[in-house]
């Protein structure tokens, strides 16, 4: 239902709007981690106050913090990504009308912040629209052979409108909630988007604490989304809530929760949300652990996870640094607030900035732990818990791909990347990945396309290099990028090596 509104919408307003509009986008998107890297270099100087760790990220407080700065007073590296920034809003400001044109060899296995393709061999045309009132981004594309067999997709558009500080919209935006590079455990943009309704707060307006002259910078966004894809419980609500806030300068905080409920054949009225909303989910028929789902568990609310994150900001012999990390879980026993998220997993990295020959660049680490243990009765350690359910037994997962952490359940990884300024108008992003996928080697459902781990059904080690170029000129941007890997399995099938190669063309017309 959401996915034929969404295109009938889309038409209906197309037809509705003149060349006498103003042009702009109201957010920036996961595409561009050039952009994601100045952004955060300036949060982290202290010219950015607004929160940033929540994508699609509003252009209206990153707008005004930068209006109130004093360009004269920043040093060379900061000019640099101020103007880099500043280049970037003034685009947005304009008619955008892109056609895109993307060639590799295979599909992308793993997609990342900035990774503007999944499946090989695309293309695509993007026109926005804006208004004082009204914004909108018509985004379609082609692909001869895709793997959920969708070959026309809108992925990247949407409607959106403004009332007050409140920006409602309805559309097919990636998201990416949290303060990680190279992956979130929560939401991330390795799959597809999918059809959804959302609310989010415009602009991080502070709340001002009463007596006092301090206020906390906070944003906040909902959404209700359809998986409409091939799953066992066809057409499951995912419903997402993420609270964002800065208490201080140097310290961004996270709230976030997911709940999949609904769906064909389950309950979907507005007492059973509201028992996704309160984290009624567990059943017990006594009452005294959760709510009585009945002999079968049909009246079982959903499947939520929910979590935190933070990121720290300092200074150490004049480099920033910032420390980061997610702590993130399955729905658990509510009976206390100590058991409310069990079975958790973590996220962890520090990024700093720095400056070889004169250049500015991100370097980062991160390490991610998916092994959540679900013991059985006899005290004995399992995996195959996290984005996994009894009922929802696609899990949170979308078109086979994992909505959250990229390398999914039972998974360890370590990443070294860099994304670095070359020249003023080119850029190249390194990655240095060991992931450990499905180390326990188990599969919920090995034979079952739609159920359990889609990466691996057996233990894979992994070492894996990526890089990639991206050059702008006048109205041509192009990149070019490499991923090589080399994976060892558990048992005696042969080692395997992959090579990778694509061309991503996009031109402003």
């Amino acid at each position: 239902m959401i996915n034929s509104v969404l295109k009938k919408s889309l038409l209906v307003k197309a037809l509705m709007l003149s060349s006498s509009l103003s042009f702009a986008e109201p957010w920036i998107d996961t595409s561009n981690v050039y952009l994601k890297s100045q952004i955060q270099y300036l949060s982290a100087t202290g010219y950015i106050k607004t929160p940033i760790t929540t994508y699609p990220l509003m252009w209206h407080d990153i707008a005004n913090d930068l209006k109130n700065v004093s360009v004269k007073s920043l040093n060379s590296h900061s000019q640099s990504a101020y103007f880099y920034v500043m280049h970037q809003l003034k685009l947005a400001k304009r008619n955008q009308k892109t056609i895109e044109v993307n060639a590799a060899i295979t599909d992308k296995r793993f997609t990342s912040f900035g990774d503007n393709f999944r499946d090989k061999n695309n293309i695509g045309i993007k026109t926005t629209w804006m208004t004082n009132s009204f914004a909108m981004k018509v985004a379609t594309s082609y692909n001869p052979s895709p793997i959920d067999d969708e070959k026309v997709r809108y992925d990247g558009s949407y409607i959106a409108g403004y009332l007050g500080n409140w920006s409602l919209s309805i559309g097919m935006q990636d998201r990416w909630w949290g303060p990680g590079w190279d992956s979130n455990l929560a939401l991330s943009n390795n799959a597809r988007p999918m059809p959804a309704i959302s609310i989010s707060r415009r602009s991080a307006e502070p709340f001002v604490i009463p007596f006092t002259e301090y206020g906390i910078p906070w944003t906040v966004t909902s959404f209700m989304g359809k998986m409409n894809d091939n799953r066992i419980v066809n057409d499951t609500l995912l419903w997402g809530f993420r609270l964002n806030f800065k208490p201080f300068d140097s310290l961004e905080v996270g709230i976030t929760r997911l709940a999949q409920w609904g769906g064909d054949g389950r309950p979907q009225d507005f007492s059973t949300f509201k028992n996704v909303l309160l984290g009624k989910d567990n059943c017990d028929p006594t009452g005294l652990k959760g709510i009585d789902c009945g002999p079968n568990k049909e009246l079982e609310p959903g499947n939520q996870q929910a979590g935190y994150d933070i990121k720290y900001t300092f200074s150490l012999n004049k480099v920033m640094f910032s420390l980061y990390g997610q702590y993130y879980a399955e729905d658990g026993d509510n009976t206390s607030s100590f058991s409310f998220l069990t079975e958790p997993v973590i996220l962890a990295g520090v990024s700093t900035h720095i400056f070889p020959l004169n250049k500015a660049s991100t370097l980062y680490v991160e390490y991610s732990d998916t092994y959540a243990d679900c013991s059985d009765t006899n005290g004995i350690d399992t995996g195959n818990c996290f984005n996994e359910h009894h009922t929802y037994a696609s899990g949170m997962r979308y078109n086979r791909r994992a909505i959250g952490n990229l390398y999914d359940n039972d998974s360890k990884a370590i990443t070294l990347g860099m994304v670095s300024e070359l020249q003023v108008d080119t850029n190249l992003e390194i990655k240095l990945r060991k992931l450990k996928l499905n180390f326990d080697n188990s599969d919920k459902a090995p034979n079952n396309p739609i159920i359990g781990n889609p990466l691996t059904a057996i233990k894979e080690d992994i070492l894996m290099v990526s890089a990639k170029v991206q050059h702008s000129h006048k109205n041509w941007r192009l990149t070019l990028g490499s991923e090589y890997s080399y994976s060892q399995f558990q048992t005696s099938q042969h080692d395997k090596r992959d090579f990778n190669a694509y061309l991503n063309i996009e031109y402003n017309l």
